[in-house]
């Protein structure tokens, strides 16, 4: 398993996650999301803190459970995946 330090820290790696198993790019999910890609980024690198509303919002746009944000994974070496044109 991984060696989370913070809540914050565990939530961007799953969202990280979860976007390589859906294949997306960081644009593509903001695009889902409604939101931007920098964002995204932001929320990837933990600089941002994300509210109970908003977890909610990225667990609907994967189709999963919000529990899932917070469970310990691998850890996803490669964190880009490219924009499909």
């Amino acid at each position: 398993m991984i060696s989370i330090k913070t809540t914050r820290e565990l939530i961007a790696h799953n969202i990280i996650y979860f976007r390589h198993q859906a294949k997306w790019s960081q644009e593509k999910l903001a695009e889902k999301m409604q939101s931007s890609p920098a964002y995204v980024s932001q929320l990837e690198n933990a600089k941002r803190n994300v509210t109970s509303d908003f977890l909610d919002k990225i667990a609907y746009t994967f189709n999963i459970e919000p529990f899932e944000l917070l469970k310990d994974r691998a850890i996803i070496k490669c964190k880009r995946i490219n924009q499909k044109k």
